[in-house]
């Protein structure tokens, strides 16, 4: 089976049905399918910020009902489904509604008023999305792929959001919390002096995403395994451990990262498919079948 992997998409719709008729579907009775069988891998962020979220989510959903793809969850999903679910043994929910949060989710709120049914329908599928896939030549996951966390999710996790799962996520110490913040919303470390920075939605920082997928030979400065980091920070040299990094010889995929410009690859083992399509950039793919040709895996990328 051949699969066309799919990076973030965060509402944009039109981005989505142009992608995928250049690698070759075409609706099929209000369904995407492909004439040679090939199946879609969705990475997760399917909602907020794009203009069309709720079509977003028909066509994601209708593919995945009908076997034409299969999707994983993102941290936007997670969050939704934390914003949306009542907390009730401490009051509010599980996710705070406070700006930045309500910010972060306004236009999936605006899009889905008056279709409060609808969006019960797609809440409930959120909690039922794997946190990961695994094929026979590659994985997905949405920002880290850490073996340790993807082994306590296959031991541990039911397969659904429960509340019980959510009232143990929302504890900060909790092994929920820190599995679900890893592998939804990446690795990150702590800056050191006091140093901060103001991230994509202009709000302060004190912590720093890992590039996990840089390869150990490339990781020198802070600059080069950290983003966003302070400039002067990032000039300085790395102490101690270089950071997490990925070590196994299966390629995985994932989004979440926001990168820029044209696809590369800086690491074949570890490649991220999120080209920041909602702050005019690309949405982007990968052809599987690419990745058992040495050399030849740019030719992957469809955008």
């Amino acid at each position: 089976m051949n699969y066309d992997i799919i990076g973030d998409i965060h509402g944009h719709a039109d981005e989505l049905e142009k992608l995928l008729q250049k690698l070759g579907y075409s609706l099929n009775s209000g369904v995407y399918k492909h004439p040679k069988g090939r199946k879609v891998v969705f990475l997760g962020d399917y909602i907020d910020r794009g203009p069309k979220i709720r079509e977003t989510l028909h066509i994601v959903k209708n593919m995945c009902d009908e076997g034409s793809a299969e999707a994983i969850m993102g941290n936007h999903e997670f969050n939704a489904v934390c914003f949306h679910t009542p907390d009730k043994e401490n009051g509010g929910f599980y996710r705070k509604h406070t700006f930045t949060e309500i910010n972060q989710h306004f236009e999936t709120l605006k899009q889905f008023k008056g279709f409060d049914e609808e969006l019960e329908l797609f809440l409930n599928w959120f909690k039922e999305l794997p946190l990961f896939i695994e094929k026979d030549n590659f994985r997905g996951v949405h920002a880290c792929w850490d073996d340790k966390h993807i082994s306590w999710i296959k031991n541990n996790y039911r397969g659904k959001l429960t509340i019980d799962f959510l009232a143990n996520f929302i504890k900060n110490d909790s092994i929920e919390n820190r599995v679900i913040e890893e592998t939804l919303k990446g690795k990150e470390i702590i800056l050191k002096n006091g140093h901060t920075f103001f991230d994509k939605d202009g709000v302060e920082r004190k912590e720093c995403r890992i590039k996990w997928w840089q390869p150990i030979e490339n990781r020198r400065n802070n600059s080069d395994i950290l983003m966003m980091c302070p400039v002067e920070y990032g000039n300085e040299l790395i102490e101690d451990d270089k950071g997490f990094y990925y070590t196994s010889n299966k390629p995985v995929f994932f989004g979440h990262y926001w990168l820029k410009g044209n696809p590369v690859i800086e690491n074949d083992k570890v490649i991220c498919l999120d080209y920041s399509v909602a702050k005019e950039g690309q949405l982007v793919a990968f052809k599987s079948e690419y990745l058992t040709e040495e050399m030849q895996a740019e030719k992957g990328f469809m955008f």
